[in-house]
């Protein structure tokens, strides 16, 4: 056996008796939450004018529904699927330290696995995450040999940041790149979008890669890829103090996240719905400044909210009915790609071509279901396979040696085992 192989072995994917099924379950619904936001993308509904919205609205809901998306749903669901990456990170950390494995050198053969198949994924569609992971986790490798106070002085730092971040961007653009008045580059990026409704290819290729060019400048501009690497560092603090093993005895710190960040993220976000329904996005104006700065707080505080009131119903009995998502959790990587795979089969013009058909609510339905449905063959999948397909390919490409994919014992009563690697 070879040097990599051996490293591999030494650095098998986490043990049943290592897992912690509560993350799966969060995992499978900060999932729901980031489908909810993306399909009205995919369906052309987010780029349509105020007058086209309403249009399709057949029952008078649209309008209300997207105040309340905005209000429990916008950027909170990338923000708990950010920390549950970060306390992956930590959890692995913790089983290489056990092993006196090469933790650096894996972890940075997984990310770069991971971003080969984010860039795949966002040659198809431009509102990819994964590559974006994948590169602002290569800062998290930093942090393995730092102990659990620098952490979490880090995470602290880099929260301040973020609420900083649109002061500084303001001065930048107004500085180097001041825009003319008037002027609306999402005009453009919507415009953009109109390819997708095509039943031209190659059309719809290119204009997905001048999207992804746009998305990635979006990313540094609204503080995005900040906010990542700040619930990467949270995560790992969370991972580190091993807070997501043994509830019971941490419900009465989850009760006082809850109490805490509750109020914060409910009024913090019921201004941003105001806010984001009347301030202009470019060019960076106070208003502007203020929104960002406010959701750098208010959006964290609800994705803790979130975290703590799971994980209290977890540890009271609901464990029997959000267990349901667990499935779907531990097969995230491929929840997430083949979520993408079904929008662009209904709802471009290369598919079914429903795009700019579906208000939204009949859009949130056909969402809905569509994540029932997933979670239902996710948990009939993982009866015979232990992983599921992209995982098992991440996982084999990460390793650099067979990994089993069949389960020794599958059919009925075989169920799925929660991962947390």
């Amino acid at each position: 056996m070879n040097a990599d192989a051996a490293t591999a072995g030494t650095f098998s994917p986490v043990a049943d008796r290592e897992r912690a099924g509560v993350l799966d379950a969060l995992r499978g619904f900060a999932l729901l939450g980031i489908f909810l936001s993306h399909i009205p993308d995919f369906s052309g509904y987010g780029a349509m004018s105020p007058v086209d919205q309403a249009r399709l609205d057949g029952f008078g809901v649209d309008a209300p529904l997207a105040a309340v998306f905005e209000f429990l749903i916008t950027n909170k669901f990338y923000s708990l699927f950010s920390l549950l990456f970060g306390i992956g990170f930590a959890v692995q950390l913790e089983s290489a330290a056990r092993r006196g494995a090469n933790f650096a050198r894996h972890f940075g053969r997984r990310l770069a696995v991971l971003l080969v198949i984010g860039l795949v994924h966002a040659s198809l569609w431009y509102g990819d995450i994964l590559k974006d992971y994948a590169l602002i986790g290569f800062a998290l490798i930093i942090t393995a040999r730092w102990n659990t106070v620098a952490v979490a002085k880090a995470a602290a730092v880099i929260l301040i940041v973020r609420i900083l971040w649109p002061v500084l961007v303001a001065v930048l653009v107004y500085a180097f790149a001041p825009l003319p008045t008037g002027s609306d580059p999402r005009g453009s990026f919507f415009a953009l979008t109109d390819a997708f409704g095509g039943s031209d290819v190659a059309a719809a290729l290119a204009a997905n890669l001048q999207l992804l060019r746009l998305k990635a400048l979006q990313m540094i501009y609204d503080g995005k890829a900040v906010s990542v690497l700040g619930m990467f560092l949270l995560g790992a603090l969370i991972g580190r103090l091993r807070l997501y093993r043994d509830l019971g005895a941490h419900e009465g710190l989850f009760q006082r996240v809850l109490w805490l960040c509750a109020p914060v993220g409910v009024i913090g976000n019921i201004a941003l719905v105001h806010m984001h329904a009347t301030t202009a996005e470019y060019p960076p104006t106070l208003a502007w400044v203020v929104e960002q700065s406010l959701s750098a707080v208010a959006v964290p505080a609800m994705t803790f909210a979130y975290a703590a009131g799971f994980a209290l119903l977890w540890s009271r009995g609901g464990r029997r009915v959000l267990r349901a998502l667990a499935p779907v959790g531990q097969m995230a990587l491929t929840t997430y790609v083949s979520q993408t795979l079904i929008g662009i089969t209904l709802f471009y013009g290369i598919g079914v071509g429903l795009r700019g058909r579906l208000g939204l609510a009949e859009v949130t339905a056909v969402g809905l279901s569509i994540f029932v449905l997933q979670c239902l063959l996710s948990g009939l999948w993982l009866r015979y396979f232990r992983f599921g397909p992209l995982e098992w390919v991440w996982r084999r490409a990460t390793y650099g040696v067979p990994i089993a994919f069949l389960r020794a014992h599958g059919g009925v009563g075989a169920h799925p085992a929660p991962s947390t690697d």
